[in-house]
């Protein structure tokens, strides 16, 4: 017995095949700048443009002087004379206090009273140099007494340049212990006051110039 084959249809669904064609065609028309057909669905756009975002940030900082100076004391001795507080103004050379420095000008007396004494023995020494050489030059004496008295001026002479040397630098001490403004400028510290001990190295005060300051703080790498 046979049995009749019918002809075989496959059956495709009608609404997906029509939607396809119209996405396709409303996407071209907006890329070539028709107008979209209603029922189409729109795209939005954004313009997107370069713009500049400002970044603020706050530190902790120490505001400082460019320039300023500790001053310190050079010499030992008690402070007789105070004439400034903190927060006074001075002047460069104004003089700020004094150490007792009577021991120091005793020193540099007794210093110039023995260079005084050595110039003396100098001129005495030189006297008798003139007159030994006259009798040399007479055949009176001999060329080692000559020699012997030039050899005493030296010697004085190298008397006279150690003293003075040593005189200089008494004075130069003696300027030690009177303290004066290294400029024109603020006093920010005091650490002494009137009939205290000041010791070599020791600070006294702090003074800074107002003029030009500047801002110190720690910015992280990061920031």
């Amino acid at each position: 017995m046979k049995q009749k084959s019918k002809p075989f249809s496959a059956k495709r669904p009608h609404g997906a095949a029509v939607a396809r064609p119209a996405l396709v065609l409303a996407a071209c028309a907006l890329l070539a700048g028709l107008p979209v057909a209603a029922g189409a669905a729109e795209l939005a756009s954004v313009t997107v443009q370069p713009s500049s975002v400002a970044v603020q940030a706050s530190y902790d900082g120490r505001v400082e002087a460019v320039r300023q100076a500790q001053i310190a004391a050079q010499v030992p001795g008690s402070v007789t004379e105070l004439n400034i507080k903190a927060g006074d103004r001075v002047r460069a050379g104004q003089v700020l206090l004094r150490i007792d420095a009577r021991a120091a000008e005793q020193g540099a007396a007794a210093s110039g009273a023995q260079v005084a004494a050595a110039r003396a023995q100098l001129d005495v020494a030189g006297k008798e140099l003139a007159r030994k050489r006259q009798l040399f030059d007479k055949h009176y004496i001999s060329q080692a007494a000559l020699d012997q008295v030039e050899a005493g001026y030296r010697a004085a002479q190298a008397q006279v340049n150690a003293l003075a040397a040593q005189a200089g630098a008494a004075q130069t001490q003696s300027g030690f212990y009177v303290v004066k403004a290294p400029f024109d400028g603020v006093v920010s510290q005091l650490t002494v006051e009137r009939g205290d001990m000041a010791m070599p190295g020791r600070p006294l005060l702090v003074v800074y110039d107002p003029a030009q300051l500047r801002v110190s703080a720690a910015v992280p790498v990061t920031a």
